[in-house]
């Protein structure tokens, strides 16, 4: 009978290794994963633990030993060769990475893993006639791999085989519904086939599965503001509010809704509303499309034209000077801008604008009508019957 000297067995090291780094408590994992390794240098899974966890607390270096010393230790262990490769792919190593798996695979020809591995640093480099032929002969020799039949399905969709793309990342899904990658390939798929319902579902499955994953989250907030897009719905709302203005105005109501910092739903809907009279409920809508988007000049003119027809020549002309600096050469903005300003009775100012609506538009018979009476009241009496002639 042996001596009991009180020594862990090393599948007890790596459980308690394992909990711990479960927990988070990376520390204890790394301290029981190092005695596992000590306790029996022969097991492979050992090896693949620390450096897992080596790799987790950011000790790259130490992890790329670790794996070699298991590779010495383990030669031909299917996991550590795998890891390996894992692991340089990681870290961008594509070239090192396909020349020690193509040492292994001329030594295990028969791995599926290795066909699979091979496949994704194939795709990655952009050789996808041989990436495909290798994810082909994984699921040759292993057709229960969810992984190669999603990789496969990428390959197809980068190919423009779409439809078959869609039906194998499905069957991926099949043999491993609570894979996050798999769900996160199928969303793509389904996104680029504009079949945007059904990729919704997926980028929440993945992140049900995996929460808080930056790539997923892009894209699934992405996705989410192409859904609200309120384009189609205005479009529609603008081509019966004629002959339907209330289904019209259901449509307007309903494509702020869908995007509530749209401008163009507010402003579409607040020309809608100043073009019914209700002109109290069209500025709320005019000034908050104008806001919302302070480059684009439409909703900052129709936001001052508003104004002016309520008669509110002074609030007006915060928007007059917006949509005259986006658009200076605007003879229509100088022109209304110089009524306002004629009835605030600003008359320098008011006819320093009419002359730029003429300059900028010679016949602009209600520039020179307008122009004429501004003269008159500044007792010009021949300048304004000039003006008066040309606006005849």
């Amino acid at each position: 009978m042996g001596v009991d000297l009180g020594i862990e067995p090393v599948w007890q090291f790596i459980a308690r290794a394992s909990s711990a780094r479960d927990k988070g408590d990376y520390q204890e994992a790394e301290f029981y994963a190092r005695k596992a390794v000590f306790a029996d240098q022969n097991v492979g899974a050992t090896y693949l633990l620390l450096c897992e966890i080596l790799e987790k607390v950011g000790k790259k270096e130490e992890a790329e030993r670790c794996l070699r010393a298991g590779l010495g230790a383990c030669p031909g262990d299917v996991a550590l060769t795998s890891m390996s490769t894992q692991y340089l792919i990681r870290n961008g190593r594509l070239d090192d990475a396909e020349v020690f798996l193509r040492k292994a695979i001329s030594t295990d020809p028969d791995v599926a893993g290795y066909r699979l591995l091979l496949s994704v640093i194939l795709q990655q480099k952009g050789d996808i006639e041989h990436a495909e032929e290798s994810v082909r002969r994984a699921i040759l020799l292993d057709d229960t791999s969810g992984d190669a039949y999603s990789m496969y399905g990428v390959i197809l969709w980068k190919k423009g085989l779409h439809d078959e793309a869609m039906k194998y990342v499905a069957h991926a899904l099949e043999l491993k519904p609570q894979d996050p990658n798999i769900h996160l390939n199928y969303a793509i798929i389904l996104e680029g086939a504009g079949k945007f319902t059904d990729s919704e579902e997926h980028y929440e499955k993945a992140l049900e599965l995996h929460p808080e994953w930056p790539e997923v989250k892009a894209r699934y907030d992405k996705l989410r503001y192409r859904l609200n897009d309120p384009a189609e719905t205005l479009k529609k709302a603008n081509s019966i509010k004629g002959a339907s203005p209330e289904e019209a105005e259901v449509l307007y109501k309903k494509a702020i809704e869908m995007r509530v910092d749209s401008p163009d739903a507010h402003n579409d809907y607040g020309v809608f509303l100043w073009e019914r009279k209700r002109l109290v409920e069209s500025e709320e809508h005019l000034k908050k499309a104008a806001d919302l988007k302070p480059s684009w000049v439409t909703p900052q003119y129709n936001a001052a034209l508003n104004l002016v027809n309520q008669g509110r020549f002074a609030d007006s002309e915060n928007y007059f000077r917006r949509t005259l600096g986006l658009y200076p050469a605007f003879p229509d903005g100088h022109f209304w801008y110089a009524n306002a300003l004629f009835k605030l009775q600003r008359l320098p100012e008011a006819e320093e604008h009419y002359k730029k609506a003429i300059e900028l538009k010679t016949d602009h018979k209600k520039a020179h009508e307008n122009y004429a009476q501004l003269l008159k009241q500044l007792g010009r009496l021949p300048e304004s019957e000039e003006q008066k002639k040309l606006a005849q």
